[in-house]
């Protein structure tokens, strides 16, 4: 008895690593990346798959280290104590990830995708300097809405070049359906993490707005979402069992919003949050 609990709390253990160092968001990019390629029906570079996880990787452990730097080791929120007492070695290995990002893009790349890249790149940073100085001024800038916008661009900008034709109406619904999924999914986390938020004094939309407001927005986001992967299901059936995949994202992160007592428990919430974001590659099968 003991030797399966034993092996129970490992594996949580071993998860919250996993999350810590934002390798499920690295690993929820690439299946979306994986529902971007199948929809519009283009052949990726291989090279890009390790392209859009050393990418995400990047962003998000960058955003870390920035929220770890703000409190040292006083952080109450996990990922942050660890990214700030091993950052060093996250500044080192971000360093050699962000250089060999940009020696495999100029290698092996397309140069629009090169160029766009640069765009978003630039538009990240300008995002984080934007966080340290909405901090310091006691200013909250919308996080949340830019994570996901930055995230879902990350994904979709090669499979879109790519593609090199105009995007239908049916497309830009679906990338927006995406840009609501990870803005709601930032949202509820904002929700179940607000203690955690408030003891490190960490602003978020729901420290921000408050817990009915964020509740409210994050609602309505997936609402739209439902409702608009439903009309993509009926309206496109050639790849119906991808947007049937779409509104079951959804309808997740709505099961988060609905039974939050429960998912607040053990973190549950993280799991499911993040887990979502790898339906797509039910898409391989």
């Amino acid at each position: 008895m003991y030797k399966k609990s034993h092996k129970i709390g490992f594996a949580a253990y071993l998860f919250q690593m996993f999350q810590v160092f934002s390798l499920d968001v690295v690993t929820g990019a690439l299946a979306v990346g994986v529902f971007a390629v199948k929809l519009l029906q283009v052949r990726p570079n291989p090279w890009w798959w390790p392209v859009l996880a050393l990418s995400v990787w990047v962003v998000y452990t960058a955003d870390h280290l920035i929220d770890g730097y703000s409190k040292k080791h006083k952080a109450v929120i996990l990922r942050h104590r660890i990214h700030y007492r091993y950052r060093y070695f996250f500044i080192a290995v971000l360093f050699v990830a962000a250089v060999v990002t940009l020696i495999l893009v100029w290698t092996f790349m397309d140069r629009r995708i090169l160029k766009g890249g640069m765009v978003l790149g630039i538009g990240a940073l300008a995002y984080l300097v934007l966080i340290l100085l909405a901090r310091k001024k006691g200013f909250y800038f919308q996080k949340e809405f830019f994570i996901s916008l930055f995230y879902v661009a990350g994904i979709w900008l090669a499979p879109i070049i790519w593609y090199d034709r105009p995007l239908s109406f049916f497309l830009i619904m679906t990338i927006l359906v995406f840009i609501f999924l990870a803005w709601s999914e930032g949202l509820l986390m904002a929700v179940f993490e607000q203690q955690e938020d408030k003891a490190d004094k960490m602003d978020s939309f729901c420290t921000f707005y408050g817990v009915a407001t964020t509740r409210r927005l994050s609602g309505f986001l997936l609402t739209i979402a439902i409702i608009f992967s439903l009309t993509l299901v009926y309206s496109v059936p050639i790849f119906k069992t991808g947007f049937i995949l779409l509104t079951g994202m959804a309808a997740s992160l709505m099961v988060l919003l609905l039974f939050t007592n429960y998912f607040q428990i053990n973190g549950r919430y993280r799991l499911l949050g993040e887990l979502t974001f790898w339906f797509p590659f039910l898409l391989v099968l």
